[in-house]
C-alpha cells in the first residue's frame, strides 16, 4: 500500500513538472516557442539506412516508368483514333 502511494505522489510531480514545463514554454515568445517545438520534432525523425532508401528509390523510379508508359501508350491510341478519324 505504501508504493503505491509513492507511486501516485511521483505521478502528481510529474505532472506538475509537466504543467511547469507548460506554463514556461507558454510565458516564451512565439518565435522562441515555435524554435523549442522545432526541436523537439527534430528529436523524433527516424532517417532510412542506406538499404531502405536504395530500395525506395528503385520503387519509385519504376512507378514512374510504368506510369509513364500507361501515359504514352493512351497518348499514341487517342492520336491514333483521332488521326483515322479528322485525317
Amino acid at each position: 500500500m505504501v508504493s503505491k502511494s509513492k507511486t501516485a505522489l511521483k505521478r502528481k510531480e510529474e505532472k506538475r513538472g509537466r504543467r511547469v514545463v507548460a506554463e514556461r514554454r507558454s510565458e516564451l515568445n512565439p518565435i522562441a516557442r515555435y524554435f523549442m517545438e522545432l526541436k523537439a520534432e527534430w528529436y523524433k525523425i527516424t532517417f532510412p539506412d542506406r538499404k531502405e532508401l536504395t530500395r525506395s528509390t528503385i520503387v519509385v523510379f519504376i512507378f514512374t516508368l510504368l506510369v509513364t508508359t500507361v501515359i504514352a501508350a493512351y497518348d499514341f491510341l487517342v492520336s491514333l483514333i483521332f488521326g483515322r478519324l479528322f485525317g
